[in-house]
């Protein structure tokens, strides 16, 4: 037990090391509008890109949050169907088993990006400027 207090009080007194320098940083940035020496201010360019890269993050996980959810709302609506159905133990896995297989598929099909290979040549407009 004593072996845990001592450890304890080292992790303390590391703590009150970490936040009096802590506040010594702060009150230096307060007294002047210059950043520490070695610290460049960030252009505009900079802040642009920051602020584009955490928009696009942002979005990023909304999206996936908003995916995820769907999919557990589209789960559960199968799930209370088959209750409602009241249908046998074996065919009700069989039949999640097939749904998450369908989802998985859907996953696939959304992260896969179109290109020319994926389209149908109908008729031929013109041949462009490499003669094709």
């Amino acid at each position: 037990m004593e072996s845990v207090r001592c450890w304890f009080n080292k992790l303390k007194s590391k703590d009150k090391l970490k936040s009096s320098k802590k506040k010594e940083a702060a009150g230096n940035a307060k007294e002047g509008s210059k950043p520490p020496a070695g610290e460049e201010v960030p252009s505009n360019v900079t802040k642009q890109r920051v602020e584009a890269a955490k928009q696009y993050i942002e979005n990023h996980y909304k999206k996936q949050m908003k995916s995820l959810q769907e999919r557990k709302e589209r789960r559960d609506i199968l799930e209370k169907k088959l209750a409602d159905a009241e249908v046998s133990e074996e065919e009700h896995n069989n039949l999640l088993k097939y749904f998450e297989k369908k989802e998985t598929e859907y996953m696939r099909l959304q992260r896969h990006k179109m290109g020319a290979d994926d389209f149908e040549p109908l008729t031929m407009i013109g041949k462009g400027a490499f003669g094709e």
